[in-house]
């Protein structure tokens, strides 16, 4: 692969406030996301180009598929929660950091194992206080700490390499990962970018261990070689690019969230965006969750 610049196409003009956490549902062929502003969990399915969407009664950072179940596991403002779409119901699970009211949960992934990865952010606080949590079955576990804006999470195809932004750092970091533990060493900065450039934001990682990169307010999305080397830039009619993720059947169909929030002068800000691309992404992995 080499270096070049196209255009992802917008899918979706939702003029979300802040679009985050994009993940593919397979079981159901939807692209289910968040908006954190608006306090919503989005799904969109492709084959009608129809956008649905739930009001949750606060802020939500993060959607992710739970083992066994079509219930989905939430980040919100009062921690992981579990959000049935049929009843309506919503039942929060845990907070890491009860006692830091500084912070909150923003990016969340599950491990090759299903191992709930938490991030949690520094909003109003002094300093880098939010971390890294691991929840194995329910209990957590402080990976990292000392983060400002825990972003990013990816592992690499065979689960020994994790990545992790840390968005106010402008830092993209890699660790050794250990699958089984999920013990994490030797973090080493793979890429790191100046705010002109825009700020490291969500990612995901593809099938040959790429790492594709969301950068906020560099109105693109950048493609890392595992040793960091920019390989492709993919732009948007977006200013702030958040996150984005692999979809479609054959996950060849890399989708794009955005925001529309602070922009001056919105074009398809906080639109969906999507670009077919040749190498497939890797399978999101459904939390196990024990209650």
């Amino acid at each position: 692969m080499t270096t070049s610049f196209t255009e992802a196409a917008c899918v979706a003009e939702t003029a979300a406030l802040c679009g985050e956490s994009p993940v593919w549902d397979a079981r159901h062929r939807v692209l289910r996301w968040v908006d954190i502003a608006n306090h919503q969990v989005h799904a969109f399915d492709p084959a009608t180009s129809i956008n649905t969407t739930f009001k949750l009664p606060f802020l939500v950072s993060a959607v992710l598929l739970l083992v066994g179940s079509d219930d989905l596991v939430v980040a919100t403002a009062r921690g992981l929660a579990l959000l049935n779409l049929k009843t309506e119901q919503l039942d929060i699970l845990h907070d890491p950091e009860p006692d830091l009211t500084g912070n909150r949960l923003n990016d969340c992934k599950a491990d090759p194992q299903g191992n709930l990865f938490a991030g949690t952010m520094s909003e109003g606080a002094k300093g880098p206080t939010g971390s890294l949590w691991r929840y194995q079955g329910n209990d957590p576990r402080k990976l990292v700490d000392g983060l400002t804006v825990s972003n990013g999470l990816g592992w690499s195809p065979d689960a020994r390499r994790f990545y992790l932004v840390d968005s106010a750092a402008g830092k993209i970091y890699a660790f050794d990962h250990h699958p089984e533990s999920g013990a994490l060493s030797n973090r080493t900065v793979l890429a790191s970018r100046t705010p002109e450039k825009g700020k490291p934001d969500g990612l995901c990682v593809d099938r040959d261990g790429n790492i594709w990169v969301a950068l906020w307010d560099g109105g693109r999305v950048e493609c890392l070689s595992p040793e960091g080397k920019i390989l492709r830039q993919i732009k948007l009619r977006a200013q702030r690019p958040t996150s984005c993720c692999f979809g479609g059947d054959d996950l060849k169909r890399l989708y794009i969230t955005s925001a529309a929030i602070g922009v001056d002068t919105p074009d398809l800000d906080g639109g969906l965006f999507a670009i077919d691309v040749e190498t497939p992404g890797l399978t999101a992995t459904a939390v196990r969750w024990q209650a």
